[in-house]
């Protein structure tokens, strides 16, 4: 870390802090904090169902492990976040299956990130993806076959689980964006199935 860059410790000291808090707030996610003080490395650990590939299909996992990198460039303007692996899969499995995660090496998670995103946001974004609350597949995403294979689906088919990261939610609504098809479906949610919506 860059010890001269008292704006980015500061940052970077608000993040562990935000991020102890979440962590207490959560039933189903664990935080290994790693890399200086203050830290910017962490592995969010996420107790909930999932999806991944095995040679008799797609099959639900119930644990999932992220990479959360916060680089010394996290805050500058002038850097193109989008190259960087600031979220990545970690395992157990070998092969997750989400359009938005890349199948293979080094397993990169397309999330929007801008410079100075706060950690929280990109802790809930990474268990949303894993949870299926969050995906997008109007662009065939990082794993063209888990696109659309998630197209395929009925609505009701998502969230795989509802349960927040942190308190309580009625239900759930995931809206699976289809830019390349003209609309956008809302899937399931525990109160009953989804519509829908031409854009």
């Amino acid at each position: 870390m860059q010890r001269d860059d008292p704006v980015l410790q500061a940052f970077l000291g608000q993040q562990l802090e935000g991020a102890r808090q979440l962590e207490r707030m959560s039933t189903v996610m664990q935080l290994a904090i790693f890399d200086g003080d203050p830290p910017q490395r962490y592995v969010a650990t996420f107790h909930a169902k999932g999806l991944v590939q095995n040679r008799d299909g797609v099959q639900e996992s119930d644990l999932a492990s992220f990479g959360i990198w916060l680089p010394d460039d996290y805050l500058r303007d002038d850097i193109d976040l989008a190259h960087m692996p600031i979220l990545t899969y970690l395992g157990p499995h070998p092969r997750p299956w989400h359009p938005n995660i890349l199948p293979f090496p080094p397993y990169v998670v397309c999330v929007h990130v801008a410079p100075g995103t706060p950690l929280p946001a990109l802790l809930r974004a990474a268990y949303e993806i894993h949870t299926y609350q969050l995906v997008s597949v109007g662009d065939n995403g990082l794993n063209p076959e888990a696109s659309a294979w998630v197209r395929s689906q009925p609505a009701g088919r998502f969230p795989v689980d509802p349960r927040p990261l942190t308190g309580r939610r009625s239900g759930v609504t995931v809206r699976v964006r289809r830019s390349t098809v003209g609309h956008e479906t809302t899937a399931g949610t525990a109160n009953g199935p989804g519509k829908e919506e031409r854009r």
